[in-house]
This record gives C-alpha cells, sequence and structure tokens, in this order.
C-alpha cells in the first residue's frame, strides 16, 4: 500500500463505528499473529545457521518467503529457512500457531482447541503431535541448581487378596 493511502486509512480509523473497529481488529488478528511468529522464530534460530542438506554455515540471503528469511547454501546452492528439519516445517497458518499453543497450554482437547482456533481437527492432532514431539526432545543436558526431593505416601491394601 502506498503511503499516502495508508495515512488516509489511519485517519478514517477514528470515524468507525465500535462494530467497525471490531472487524478491523478481526481482521488484522491474523497478520498481528503472523509477524509475532515470525519474530519468535527468528530469535530462537541458532547463531550459526547450517545448512541442513550438507551442514555447512557458509550461506547468503535469497528472499523472504512467507515473512521468514530464505537463504542459499554456497556449497550445495540448497535453500532453507529457520524452519527447515525441524517439526515446524511444512505446516500451515503460521498465524494460528501461537493461539494454538496457548490452548495446548491450557489443557484443550484436539477437537476443542480446533474449534476455538478455526483449524480443522485433524490440522489440529497433527499440530498437537508435531509440538509435543518437539517439547519431548527439548531436555536439558544437564540439571543445575538445588533439587529437592518430598515423601510420597501411597495408599495400600492390606487385605488378603484370597478373601
Amino acid at each position: 500500500m502506498k503511503s499516502e493511502g495508508f495515512r488516509r486509512l489511519l485517519r478514517q480509523v477514528g470515524s468507525l463505528t465500535r462494530q467497525q473497529r471490531s472487524q478491523l481488529s478481526d481482521a488484522l488478528r491474523p497478520a498481528v499473529g503472523l509477524d509475532k511468529v515470525c519474530e519468535a522464530i527468528d530469535r530462537a534460530r541458532p547463531a550459526p545457521l547450517c545448512c541442513p542438506a550438507c551442514g555447512n554455515s557458509r550461506h547468503y540471503r535469497h528472499g523472504i518467503v512467507r515473512g521468514l528469511q530464505r537463504y542459499r547454501c554456497r556449497a550445495c546452492s540448497h535453500t532453507f529457512s529457520a524452519l527447515s528439519g525441524t517439526p515446524l516445517a511444512r505446516l500451515r497458518h503460521r498465524a494460528k500457531w501461537l493461539d494454538y499453543l496457548k490452548e495446548l497450554l491450557d489443557s484443550r482437547s484436539v477437537r476443542t482447541a480446533a474449534k476455538l482456533i478455526g483449524v480443522h481437527r485433524n490440522t489440529s492432532f497433527r499440530w498437537r503431535h508435531r509440538f509435543l514431539d518437539a517439547i519431548r526432545h527439548d531436555q536439558p543436558e544437564r540439571l543445575a541448581g538445588i533439587a529437592e526431593a518430598d515423601e510420597m505416601f501411597l495408599l495400600e491394601s492390606q487385605k488378603d487378596p484370597a478373601s
């Protein structure tokens, strides 16, 4: 959008009704969610990004695809992004990932989360397994600090099983 048209749009926002502002907010929500996801991916990526095909760390920027920086390896000419080789690679609807993760952390069922986020239940099921698989492998190699243990009581029946 050209800057003059954008300024005109911003001037008109103040004259919108409450319902129109709500509709505008709902229309912008996916774009804002996508921006947050892309920022989080860029922050989380390791400092020396390596090619997933050959492992070489020599690469150059090769455009932006769906909000993420794309790279091309100088050794094998393979293109990749920060998501390549991760459980999130090739998943669609990036703008809804953070909302789905919130529902996952709130212990919602697959179908309920799918309905709330606005995706198919099969997509919800696939995302849940991808996200949980990524979390399962994110274990620290070594624990540091103070570890505490407490006693645990288990109820045990003293009845004779024959009676």
